[in-house]
């Protein structure tokens, strides 16, 4: 149980020692996607009874759902960001240089963001912590605790980019978005469809940071 637990808030503790503590959003990266990343293969590796695959089908059906889910989730957010004056355009060139995520840096990030961090939050969440909870707490339950500690960490950089009470709020579509991505796994049998959701999910979030910046 407590394994369960930790591996469930690890994520959060990374963002929070990376933004919050040391203020560096490479630090934060390699923390983040180093747990994403490692702690499921070393917990393979020592416990044989674990069997995660990533299961990547390239069915029909798995692009179309994700890529219509991804662009409602892409037109959603940037109209969203763009359109209403929820951030303080001032504090959050400021947050930016303070977390060092400026200059040519940024492009890195973008990439990571749009290509690599889809796959491992996906992995993360809706293989290997639903896989772990599936048999303990049935499908449903599987589908929304992964959904709800997935949002929390987001609730460390939307509180601090987000004028009240919207910085609140937008924790309750990322929530959403959790679980309509959970609920794809669980129906299609496959991460295809909530990687590439995901993605154009993420792409959108950039899309509406470049039109605030710029």
């Amino acid at each position: 149980m407590i394994k369960q637990i930790i591996l469930l808030i690890a994520p959060t503790i990374m963002i929070f020692l990376g933004l919050a503590v040391l203020n560096n959003v490479l630090i934060t990266f390699f923390l983040f996607y180093g747990w994403l990343l490692f702690v499921p293969l070393i917990i393979r590796f020592w416990d044989k009874k674990s069997r995660y695959r990533v299961m990547l089908p390239l069915t029909k059906k798995n692009i179309v759902v994700g890529l219509i889910s991804g662009l409602v989730c892409l037109f959603s957010i940037y109209s969203f960001v763009s359109y209403f004056p929820v951030i303080d355009i001032t504090h959050l060139k400021s947050l930016l240089e303070k977390w060092d995520f400026v200059g040519a840096k940024v492009i890195l990030f973008v990439l990571v963001l749009v290509l690599i961090n889809p796959f491992l939050e996906e992995f993360y969440w809706r293989e290997f912590i639903y896989s772990r909870l599936l048999d303990r707490v049935g499908n449903i339950m599987s589908i929304f605790i992964p959904s709800f500690f997935y949002s929390l960490y987001h609730l460390i950089i939307v509180i601090e980019i987000f004028t009240f009470p919207f910085n609140v709020l937008a924790i309750l579509p990322v929530f959403l978005a959790g679980c309509m991505w959970g609920i794809f796994r669980f129906k299609l049998n496959s991460l295809t469809a909530p990687i590439i959701s995901h993605s154009l999910a993420d792409i959108g979030i950039m899309l509406g940071y470049w039109s605030i910046i710029n």
